[in-house]
């Protein structure tokens, strides 16, 4: 009876003008089922028929010398397909490569390994191929000059700094002063230039830095960077410029003269001490006689205020306070002894002066350009003269150069009580949190509406960007291939910086040490994603808060409940209940991290907005580490994405976990340089 029935549905396959050779889905479902129901030990044969292909397709890689590696060729369909490597089309691979199921592995990469390298996989009579490159590379390293150099020289003098590093392919060079790039900072000429011969700083086209007629001013931190396909590198000298005629001290100076020396700069230390005492004595006195002034004419205006309003019963109430043109008012709490003359003016001159060590005045503001829409209003990106926020600050500040910096702007145009209370949360988060690894608060200009709240901002701009440009074309096009059109992928440059290993595993760690310290300090961040970091040129990782809900980034968020949420980086507990706390943040850390290893990819970029939401109603949305992550990486990220907060880590053993993983990919690396795991991470840092 079987026969039978297969004869009659191979003899209407034939008749419909169908290849048997290929075969029907249908008749192979069918056969399947008959096979399954007679033979048990078969049952897996219907699950690998279908087209023969790579699942993903292999890609190019740059590996580094002497270093080990894999590179796999992963087939689907066909019966039993048999992957094989070879080198160019047909060549046996060469000494120190072999191939074993479909995985290219690389015992001891040498130059000569360098070349074309096909996988074919065959099955019957179907054959599909692959071509990829491998590139052998040496990553940056900086000769000169050598890590924390100390540089002294005269002023008036010309002071040369050299710029060599080597690699493979040759790395190119570029300077900075305190992190900030030189080429970009006004009055700073390169040797090509037709100002080069005037200017007083010139970069030459060998790398070294001439500083002409030098003078105090240009004392400071100097960076020297090296990047090339196989990575960066960067070393930092102090350059330190002093008055003609200043004689450092000689070594050869005796016990009694170094006595003397020593017993009179604790003297001055100590006359400075007491000095500063009592300047610091002196404005706290005249703070407080203003402060006792200040509240005398508030009490005063408060009494007019209430005999003129004491009619008035139709004030405007939102929630449990007042809002009044997007003001930052805190909720009052009605009582009977609340509700006095005095405490109700009591209460107002100590919101008044509340954020009064933030305020900037907004005409300090230059070159603002709207970057997009945020949850409170508008983002813009500005220029900000560092200086004269420091004078602000610091009455007592004696003028100097210009410090133009780049600062992120967040206005406040909203009139919602919740988002009020979130431009609120995030003032007082950051005023509190001190780390290198999270922005720092310039200030709030809060004279007249809109408020703006003033970010730091780096060199290099947001981590999803720069990641973008480390993407090679083959893992560019593949990512497009996949997102289609319903995720609008971001453009990439036409130059990429493959992202080591090492690098990788640097920002993840620094990313744990921003979190950890917020979580120090018992406060939670809410919206971690590689689109809401900063990197700087010496790949320091800065968290922050763009949180561009409308712009390149809108994609990224949904609104739930009336509220823009970013869903696919949030656990169920924030989604479905609102739920956000430390173990949250530990959620979308391990999101971050994701997204570090994929080159930004968005996550789950095969399901919609919708499939996302009501797998994480149902529970089984499910993360899938990549291959790329580090054993001891992959077992952490796991535990951050449980799905109950309790089984989450704390950000303190992410911490102590990460530096762990730095050290074991460093071993395993053998990297010589220790900027890529040392100075840039703080990671300890959250601890302190």
């Amino acid at each position: 009876m079987l026969a039978l029935q297969a004869s009659l549905i191979l003899t209407l396959v034939l008749l419909s003008g169908f290849d048997y050779a290929i075969g029907s889905e249908a008749v192979e479902h069918h056969l399947a089922h008959k096979v399954r129901s007679h033979k048990g030990g078969r049952r897996h044969r219907a699950a690998n028929y279908g087209k023969l292909r790579f699942e993903p397709e292999p890609y190019s890689k740059k590996m580094e010398l002497n270093s080990t590696g894999k590179i796999h060729c992963k087939v689907a369909g066909g019966d039993a397909p048999a992957v094989q490597w070879y080198l160019n089309e047909n060549d046996p691979l060469p000494e120190g490569l072999t191939s074993s199921n479909g995985t290219l592995l690389v015992t001891s990469a040498s130059r000569d390994h360098a070349g074309k390298y096909t996988c074919r996989a065959v099955d019957g009579n179907h054959t599909i191929t692959a071509e990829i490159s491998l590139d052998i590379v040496v990553s940056p390293r900086i000769i000169e000059p050598p890590p924390n150099a100390q540089v002294s020289a005269t002023a008036g003098a010309t002071v040369t700094l050299h710029c060599v590093a080597a690699g493979e392919p040759r790395p190119t060079t570029a300077w900075d002063r305190n992190r900030t790039q030189l080429a970009r900072t006004p009055g700073v000429e390169v040797e090509s230039s037709t100002n080069s011969s005037s200017a007083r700083i010139v970069i030459l086209n060998n790398g070294s830095l001439v500083i002409r007629n030098a003078s105090a001013a240009d004392s400071d931190r100097y960076g020297c960077l090296a990047g090339s396909a196989a990575g960066l590198a960067r070393n930092e000298l102090q350059l330190t410029v002093h008055e003609e005629g200043y004689m450092p001290p000689s070594e050869s100076v005796g016990v009694g003269s170094k006595a003397v020396v020593v017993s009179i700069s604790v003297a001055a230390a100590y006359m400075l001490l007491v000095a500063a005492l009592m300047l610091y004595c002196r404005r706290r006195r005249l703070r407080r006689r203003q402060r006792g002034e200040k509240m005398e004419l508030e009490m005063a205006e408060g009494r007019e205020k209430l005999v003129e309003e004491a009619g008035d019963d139709e004030k405007q109430k939102v929630g449990n306070g007042t809002a009044q043109n997007g003001r930052l008012l805190h909720p009052d709490k009605d009582s009977d002894a609340v509700n006095s003359e005095v405490s109700a003016v009591s209460r107002a001159s100590k919101k008044s002066g509340q954020y009064e060590h933030l305020t900037l005045p907004r005409s300090l503001l230059s070159e603002q350009i709207t970057l997009g829409r945020g949850e409170f209003g508008e983002v813009l990106l500005a220029k900000i003269d560092m200086q004269q926020v420091k004078k602000l600050k610091n009455k007592d500040l004696s003028d100097g150069e210009p410090e133009v910096r780049h600062v992120l702007v967040k206005t406040l145009t909203t009139k919602d009580e919740n988002q009020l209370a979130e431009f609120r949360r995030q003032l007082d988060m950051l005023s509190r949190v001190r780390h290198d690894n999270v922005v720092r608060l310039i200030g709030l200009c809060n004279e007249m509406d809109p408020h703006h709240m003033l970010l730091e901002h780096t060199d290099w701009g947001d981590l999803k960007t720069f990641l973008i440009s480390t993407r090679t074309q083959e893992e560019h096009a593949r990512y497009l291939s996949i997102a289609g059109p319903a995720h609008p992928a971001y453009p990439r440059p036409a130059h990429s910086v493959p992202l080591s290993e090492g690098h990788a595993v640097a920002i993840a760690a620094q990313l744990a040490a921003a979190g950890g310290k917020i979580a120090s300090k018992r406060g939670t961040h809410r919206d971690i994603a590689a689109r809401n970091c900063l990197i700087t040129s010496s790949l320091q990782l800065k968290l922050s808060f763009p949180a561009l809900t409308r712009g390149p980034n809108s994609h990224e968020y949904y609104k739930h409940h009336d509220q823009v949420i970013p869903l696919r980086w949030l656990p169920s507990e924030a989604v479905l209940e609102g739920d956000y706390s430390t173990k949250s943040d530990v959620y979308m850390f391990a999101a971050t991290v994701w997204e570090i290893y994929t080159k930004a990819e968005l996550p789950f970029t095969k399901l919609n907005d919708n499939s996302v939401l009501e797998r994480l109603k149902n529970g089984n949305l499910e993360w899938t580490v990549p291959a790329t992550v580090p054993e001891s990486l992959a077992a952490l990220l796991k535990r951050c994405w449980s799905k109950s907060p309790a089984d989450r880590p704390q950000f303190k053993e992410i911490c102590e976990t990460m530096v762990t993983v730095v050290k074991e990919v460093t071993a395993a690396n053998e990297v010589t340089d220790s900027n890529d795991s040392g100075d840039a991470l703080n990671v300890e840092n959250a601890l302190d």
